[in-house]
């Protein structure tokens, strides 16, 4: 009987195991997708799309959004509606850019607000099943949903600020936004000096709906300190069941619960806490946080890297210290290498950091 019950038992870890290859695997191949979207895109445009852009109602992007929610989508439109043509969306493209006269006609070009009830605008309830992984049993509420999201890089000050068209801004922006993606800002080919190889571009991260207060897919608020030392997030959690202190105030939307949604808290990840860590954004600074990347696959997360690989990356890469303040916004020297080890260094682009070995950085190229 014994014997019965171990065979069993292997049985169910081999099931489990095998359940969980198939849904990578499937997971890697919409990621593959992703990134040949990505690289279609930038073929016919030149740049990266923007992490968020869009329209706000007048020229340029100031420093307070507009009001009016329903005149513009407030420069809040994720990069990833612009991927839309190139991955076999065209209709959706076409409602977005009213090319067609569907029932929400009444908005203007490139839709309203992206949080504007889904009710009013029937697209932002659409569901792309490219932007999802079968590993997430996350169940559609109201808006669409989206496993991926975009490299932010490594930094925590203003890494999700909407920067405005102004000088100041944007050299902000290319100091803060150090992955391939930042709100506001044009990304080439040519900036990744990095080496294509080196550079994440779209990382996985689960749904925040219907999931509690799991740290793996919500997003506390208001840890004062956090630039100073990310780890300060780890005190805001309960590692034995993934959830986070019952006094912890948390966001009320989680990571990638609206797939047309461009802030950078459902649009994006950063690399400063490993894969599977929690997320939260700085006191009184909503621009300002770490989001990490995680998944339900065993041990780890899928990456595409900037030339179109597929990595598998260990929760367990070195993340170098992760009491570290982060790169300052100030900092003037050209390239100020992350402190946050092999996984800082793959989100940044022009950095100049070693990437080591596979094996010693606890990482798998699939292709």
């Amino acid at each position: 009987m014994a014997l019965i019950l171990i065979s069993f038992s292997l049985l169910s870890v081999f099931v489990a195991q095998a359940r969980d290859e198939a849904r990578k695997h499937y997971c890697q191949n919409n990621l593959k997708e992703l990134a040949l979207a990505l690289h279609n895109y930038h073929s016919a445009y030149g740049q990266l799309p923007l992490g968020a852009g869009g329209t706000s109602g007048h020229k340029g992007y100031p420093p307070i959004a507009p009001t009016d929610e329903r005149s513009s989508n407030q420069g809040r439109l994720s990069g990833f509606a612009g991927l839309t043509p190139f991955m076999e969306q065209q209709s959706v493209w076409e409602r977005l850019t009213n090319r067609v006269r569907p029932d929400d006609d009444e908005f203007s070009k490139m839709g309203p607000s992206p949080s504007i009830s889904a009710d009013e605008y029937p697209l932002w309830a659409v569901q792309i099943d490219l932007f999802l992984c079968p590993a997430d049993p996350a169940m559609r509420v109201d808006y669409g949903l989206r496993s991926y999201m975009f490299n932010y890089g490594d930094g925590i000050e203003s890494v999700g600020r909407m920067f405005d068209d102004g000088v100041d801004d944007r050299r902000l922006a290319r100091r803060v936004g150090r992955g391939t993606f930042a709100a506001h800002t044009t990304i080439k080919f040519r900036d990744i000096i990095d080496g294509m190889s080196n550079t994440a571009m779209i990382g996985e991260s689960m749904i925040g709906v219907a999931k509690m207060n799991a740290y793996t897919a919500r997003i506390a608020r208001s840890i004062p300190g956090l630039s100073k030392s990310p780890d300060l997030a780890m005190k805001t959690v309960n590692e034995q069941d993934k959830t986070y202190r019952s006094e912890q105030t948390l966001w009320g939307v989680g990571k990638g619960s609206r797939w047309a949604e461009g802030f950078y808290l459902l649009n994006g990840f950063t690399t400063v806490l490993p894969p599977g860590g929690p997320s939260a954004t700085m006191a009184g600074d909503p621009e300002s946080g770490v989001v990490s990347a995680s998944s339900y696959h065993i041990d780890g997360v899928n990456l595409a890297m900037a030339d179109g690989a597929i990595r598998f990356v260990s929760r367990f890469i070195d993340t170098g210290d992760s009491t570290a303040p982060c790169i300052s916004p100030d900092n003037t020297e050209k390239h100020c290498p992350s402190p946050y080890g092999v996984w800082g260094a793959m989100g940044t682009r022009a950095e100049k950091e070693i990437i080591p070995s596979e094996r010693e950085a606890k990482f798998q190229t699939i292709r």
